[in-house]
């Protein structure tokens, strides 16, 4: 994209060319998300390939004042939870993900960079709010900007919800509604692969029908839960509705409508999405963003949802598949 800043990456400097960076004004990106299995038709690296794709294209959002900076991209993570439960899919506990994130985030303040930006594109509370647990431990302890994009985009753009209609619904070729249930594999993700990625995209998705909990529970006389984002009072329906998406996936490997998408659809969606989280990152770099907008609507249950105890006993109810201890 023109105008875009210099993005290096980080495992090709030489000792040389790494000494000669100003840490102090530095952008470390960093993208943890998980490999899973995203329907028969998009790779397993998706959440990794969007969130990437999300972080590089940010940087061409960024005002002139900041581009000058050094753009360092580490090596993707890929240590997350809740993947889709098919063989494919890598699964790794909260505290896991925590500790990964703290560990490199404490080795990077150390070396004196004082912005790190994490990106993912992961709606597994369980996920995101690890990495948020993790930033926030290291920008207290370190009085760094450590700062899990997705996470803050959540509470900007629709509330805390996987769902974008609300936020890409008045894009040209799409209505809200298409957006209804997707949130894995569907419109979204295909579309984006299909402008990241377009190789890496089985043709058939034109034929794949539209998926998701919604319609799997009707189809058995069932319905889902409805859960107020955010409640710690629904914090039972949350549980409930969770379960319900389980059990769909222990089936199903995408939810949502990939047949309607598109690389033009793509381009925008990523330019749409990458516009906001160049916004955010500008306040932030200008000591503009108050740290109570640096977190995602569930922050106040992330004990909840990434206590190891509390964890084994959700996994125990949920009836998740036993991929880690």
């Amino acid at each position: 994209m023109e105008g875009m800043p210099k993005l290096l990456r980080w495992e090709t400097l030489t000792k040389g060319q790494f000494d000669r960076i100003d840490r102090e004004r530095a952008v470390v990106l960093l993208t943890c998300s998980p490999l899973e299995v995203h329907g028969p038709h998009l790779p397993l690296g998706a959440d990794v390939l969007e969130g990437e794709g999300l972080a590089e294209r940010m940087l061409a959002f960024l005002p002139e004042r900041h581009r000058e900076r050094t753009f360092l991209k580490l090596p993707f993570v890929y240590a997350a939870s809740d993947p889709v439960p098919q063989p494919g899919s890598l699964s790794f506990r909260p505290s896991t993900t925590i500790a990964v994130i703290e560990d490199l985030g404490r080795s990077l303040a150390a070396q004196g960079f004082r912005y790190v930006f994490v990106s993912n594109f992961h709606g597994s509370p369980r996920h995101f709010l690890s990495i948020e647990v993790a930033c926030d431990r290291v920008a207290r302890e370190r009085g760094i900007s450590m700062l899990c994009i997705f996470s803050a985009l959540l509470s900007r753009l629709n509330g805390g919800g996987s769902e974008l209609g609300d936020v890409l619904g008045h894009l040209e070729g799409v209505e809200k509604a298409d957006f209804d249930g997707d949130t894995h594999g569907g419109l979204v993700e295909t579309s984006q692969l299909l402008a990241l990625h377009p190789d890496w995209v089985d043709p058939r998705f034109k034929e794949l029908p539209r998926r998701n909990v919604d319609l799997w529970l009707q189809e058995r006389g069932a319905e889902r839960p409805k859960v107020q984002r955010g409640k710690l009072a629904a914090f039972a329906e949350m549980l409930a509705s969770f379960r319900a998406g389980i059990r769909f996936f222990s089936e199903e490997t995408y939810s949502g409508s990939p047949a309607k998408a598109s690389a033009e659809l793509g381009e925008r969606i990523l330019d749409t999405l990458a516009g906001h989280a160049g916004q955010l990152v500008t306040q932030l770099l200008d000591g503009e963003l108050p740290e109570a907008q640096w977190h995602s609507p569930l922050w106040k249950l992330r004990h909840v949802f990434t206590n190891p105890l509390a964890v084994r006993l959700a996994n125990a109810w949920l009836r998740v598949p036993r991929t880690v201890s």
